[in-house]
């Protein structure tokens, strides 16, 4: 009999295994009213995750802090609106950076989906960018980066390549930046945009001591790895300095509590339970028959804590 994905009863499901009982750093959420947030923070609260580390616009971050203290550390968005004045963007953006650092912020996110860099062509090297990342190095914090988007994608919504180039493409403009600024500090949203090439990964990280990745994208993250368990949990025990968690939830209004719960109950399985189980979360490209799929990683204890916590730690310079 195949196995029934999880229900989560009022919005809520106990986490499928709790290895790990230490804080939980979340280290890539998305936040803005107050409101919204509230029923984010209470899930995440439910299954370990203390301190999230939430993408917000400048102008909210007073509120959110108002409202949740020190388990909220902002990502001041950058305003990505003014691309038509290169000073201007470069003025507003180094304002931004030190402003939200005043107020306690640990990064900043930049957004380069190929659809904006199709749309644009504003890549991740522009030189309206190189004040900020100097800014950002200066103040020590992070520049947490969009650069690419799933495989299945590029086959399908991306197969235009005279528009939107091949995946490769996207990672020119984030090396040369690396190798350009090597005291900013860079992390790559969804394992670097990447999860389906681990060797690609492998091959930055050896190469950029600067940078880093995080899990977020819970969908994506989930369904690559586990397409590729023993070759996934090689590459994190391996690579168990270099990954922060993070799931990419965005606090928005009317949301019901299993649409954060779930996401959570997919990344508690992924990385401390063992075999496969369905997912809760319906995924279009996902392969597997019936239902999408999470192998369970059981990752060891001292990876656990590293992933969960101390990285974020080190990365962002704080003491969670």
């Amino acid at each position: 009999m195949p196995l029934e994905p999880p229900l989560f009863t009022e919005g809520l499901a106990t986490p499928p295994v709790r290895r790990y009982a230490g804080p939980i750093v979340d280290a890539h959420v998305h936040l803005d009213a107050v409101d919204d947030a509230r029923p984010l923070v209470r899930v995440a609260a439910d299954y370990g995750v203390k301190f999230l580390c939430g993408v917000v616009r400048l102008e909210a971050i007073e509120a959110l802090q108002g409202a949740f203290g020190p388990s909220f550390r902002p990502i001041v968005q950058i305003d990505q609106d003014l691309l038509a004045d290169a000073d201007r963007f470069t003025a507003e953006n180094v304002r931004r950076v030190r402003a939200a650092r005043v107020l306690g912020a640990v990064g900043a996110k930049f957004w380069f989906g190929p659809r904006f860099v199709a749309e644009t062509g504003f890549r991740f090297n522009h030189p309206a960018l190189g004040p900020v990342f100097e800014t950002l190095a200066e103040l020590g914090m992070v520049a947490l980066v969009h650069i690419a988007d799933p495989d299945c994608w590029f086959a399908t919504a991306y197969a235009d390549r005279a528009r939107y180039g091949s995946k490769a493409d996207h990672y020119e403009p984030l090396e040369h930046t690396l190798a350009a600024y090597p005291n900013l500090k860079v992390q790559g949203a969804h394992f670097g945009g990447d999860p389906e090439h681990l060797d690609h990964l492998r091959r930055l990280l050896a190469r950029y001591p600067n940078f880093c990745i995080d899990s977020s994208a819970t969908k994506w993250i989930a369904r690559e790895l586990s397409i590729q368990p023993d070759a996934a949990r090689a590459f994190i025990i391996e690579q168990a300095d270099r990954i922060l968690f993070g799931t990419d939830l965005v606090a928005f209004r009317g949301a019901k509590a299993e649409d954060y719960s779930s996401r959570y109950w997919v990344h508690r399985w992924l990385w401390e339970g063992e075999g496969v189980r369905p997912s809760p979360i319906p995924d279009p490209c996902a392969t597997w028959p019936d239902w999408p799929r999470v192998h369970g990683l059981a990752l060891p204890d001292d990876v656990l804590s590293r992933l969960y916590h101390d990285n974020a730690c080190r990365w962002f310079g704080i003491e969670f």
